[in-house]
């Protein structure tokens, strides 16, 4: 096995300010001496790489992983805590081996020893090899001024081995709010309305889901990838949960969802849903509905009157106000198999969902920097413009477009192939 030499020189200077976020690594701003690793990470600050026009900069992180255990990484102490108030959101620019690896990002308090508490932690996944993306972590609903070490885990789940493999690059963390200003979600869920904030926030390994804009309509894509956890969800919001509580009564408990399964024709899948206090995640409901239909949109009701087995019985009294939906519960995750969700309402179902599901999907959007197209065969045409209907952009067959130099705003992306259109909503914030 041929090991990883760093022929870039190691910046080993003595940090000169505070250790506070943006983190850059210019300026003498991280030494060292300030990553501390863990496990088989070993972090250094190094000369980039790859200095290019997704990222310009000299110096940046890096951590290599060497055996140890399927969690080694490395972490920075910030001199001051998180605020979450506002910029609920940690974003890091990438440069990984390969597209599909774990990055998981945990921040900790300064209770005791490595690891710290309090503690909690969100996972994001790269998508290109060898060159540099933003991923961001949703940190929604985390009080502010109790975490401050921001803690790095690259390829989590699996053994490092010292290669370019298990070398992994990084930069530029910083704060934002992703919301853009729109208001925070709340019952029904259709995903259509351009003043709220639509997010989705997955857990246990799910995931990337997204939330598909088109022509034909919104709605949520959800997969559960074959390494993600039995208990795999997507919460439907942001740990914030929704701005209205969920108005359950000990006669009023039921909830609806529409629910679509491509890649298999199997019936009967398992999907759960869960509400909850967002402030209290001990206070919480679980019932179970099956699937009858695949490949056509079916209405599934979830009753709270009859919760899953081996979960707490429904208590009117709390104060439900967040919803997480599991789709085969208690199976591990297939990545051929994608589930797809909408119109999320309680007390009485919306009207069938007629959606045409669209081939393409977008991701991330809302976007800062650049929007990658899944589902590109290669001979697409890709048109984009800006509100007013000016054409800002063209290209054949792309499955990246970096668009760091557009104004913030709402731009529509269309997807051409022979007679057929697809055209997306997509917002720069």
């Amino acid at each position: 096995m041929r090991k990883i030499f760093i022929l870039i020189l190691l910046i080993s200077s003595t940090t000169t300010s505070q250790i506070q976020l943006p983190i850059d690594f210019e300026n003498n701003q991280i030494s060292n001496e300030d990553i501390i690793d863990f496990n088989g990470g070993s972090g250094y600050v190094v000369y980039s790489p790859q200095i290019d026009s997704e990222n310009p900069s000299e110096n940046v992180g890096v951590i290599i992983r060497d055996g140890g255990d399927i969690w080694a990484g490395s972490y920075i102490e910030l001199d001051n805590y998180l605020d979450f108030s506002t910029n609920t959101t940690l974003n890091m620019r990438v440069l990984s081996p390969y597209p599909g690896l774990m990055v998981k990002f945990k921040i900790e308090g300064d209770q005791g020893d490595f690891p710290s508490e309090p503690a909690t932690e969100r996972d994001a996944y790269t998508t290109t090899t060898n060159q540099w993306e933003l991923l961001s972590w949703d940190f929604s609903g985390e009080p502010s001024n109790t975490y401050r070490k921001l803690v790095l885990m690259f390829d989590f789940g699996t053994i490092g081995d010292g290669t370019i493999n298990s070398t992994f690059y990084f930069d530029d963390i910083y704060q934002t709010d992703p919301s853009g200003g729109l208001n925070q979600m709340d019952l029904p869920v259709t995903f259509e309305d351009p003043n709220v904030y639509y997010v989705l926030t997955d857990f246990g390994g799910n995931g990337p889901s997204t939330i598909l804009e088109t022509t034909d309509g919104n709605y949520a894509r959800v997969e559960k990838n074959s390494g993600a956890e039995t208990w795999a969800g997507v919460t439907i919001g942001t740990g914030n949960g929704f701005i209205n509580e969920i108005p359950v009564t000990n006669t009023d408990t039921k909830m609806y969802v529409h629910v679509y399964v491509s890649g298999t024709e199997q019936t009967g899948i398992p999907v759960r849903l869960k509400i909850e206090d967002s402030n209290d995640p001990t206070k919480s409901v679980e019932t179970e509905s099956f699937t009858t239909q695949s490949g056509e949109w079916e209405t599934m009701e979830f009753d709270f009157s009859n919760e899953a087995e081996g979960t707490a019985e429904l208590n009117a009294n709390y104060n439900f106000d967040m919803a997480s939906i599991f789709f085969n519960f208690g199976s591990t995750g297939n990545q051929n198999i994608v589930y797809y969700f909408d119109n999320v309402s309680f007390g009485s179902a919306l009207s069938t969902n007629e959606n045409i599901l669209s081939e393409y999907k977008l991701y991330p959007n809302p976007f800062i920097d650049k929007i990658n197209i899944f589902g590109i065969a290669g001979n697409e045409l890709v048109v984009i413009n800006d509100i007013l209907g000016k054409e800002v952009y063209r290209g054949i067959g792309v499955e990246k477009i970096n668009l760091s130099n557009y104004v913030k705003g709402t731009y529509f992306l269309t997807i051409s192939k022979g007679s057929r259109n697809n055209t997306f909503k997509i917002i720069k914030k």
